[in-house]
């Protein structure tokens, strides 16, 4: 059974109240990437958090709308993306992005989804610059709240942590974000 996302569902993934609680201009605040940098919005889905890291990231900057799915990025090009924003269709691990090009990295409710996330890590890892940060968001396990994937599909906020810190990343901050999500920031040594 795959626990990819149904595109059939994309509405809610731009819905007002998700950007009412997620706030991706509160998350482009934590991350702390100036205007002009380059991120990667892995798992894109149809631009959710691809517009604002557009519009906040400016004309000098880009943003790196990447998934797997090419329902989700015809639905994204749709929305007709700002001259800034790259679209492309990646594989499961591997990506279509120049080593060290990347100054941020954000996966929102994407990590439960990988089927090896030390290597999907290794190759986030790749195309980030030294100093790279990468943003994660999903879903815990812990919640009672009963919406998103299953709770045993989730996966630890503990344990991306140990993840990231096998990885090569220092994690910077990690918190409840939502009731039912949590958030880590962690960075790549300089």
């Amino acid at each position: 059974m795959s626990h990819k996302f149904n595109p059939e569902r994309a509405g809610k993934l731009i819905a007002a109240e998700r950007y009412e609680e997620i706030k991706p201009e509160v998350l482009l605040q934590r991350l702390g990437s100036p205007p002009g940098s380059t991120i990667l919005d892995l798992g894109c889905g149809n631009g959710f958090f691809t517009f604002p890291a557009a519009m906040a990231m400016g004309a000098a900057g880009m943003v790196i709308a990447a998934d797997l799915s090419e329902q989700m990025l015809t639905l994204l090009n749709r929305r007709v993306p700002p001259e800034n924003v790259q679209v492309l269709q990646v594989e499961e691990i591997k990506l279509d992005v120049e080593t060290d090009s990347v100054d941020a990295a954000v996966v929102i409710a994407l990590y439960h989804e990988f089927k090896t996330p030390l290597e999907n890590l290794k190759e986030i890892k790749r195309v980030l610059k030294p100093a790279g940060k990468i943003m994660l968001l999903d879903w815990d396990p812990l919640a009672k709240r009963e919406r998103g994937p299953k709770q045993d599909h989730r996966v630890s906020r503990s344990q991306v942590a140990k993840d990231l810190k096998t990885s090569g990343f220092a994690v910077t901050s990690q918190e409840n974000y939502v009731e039912d999500i949590w958030l880590i920031i962690a960075q790549l040594p300089s």
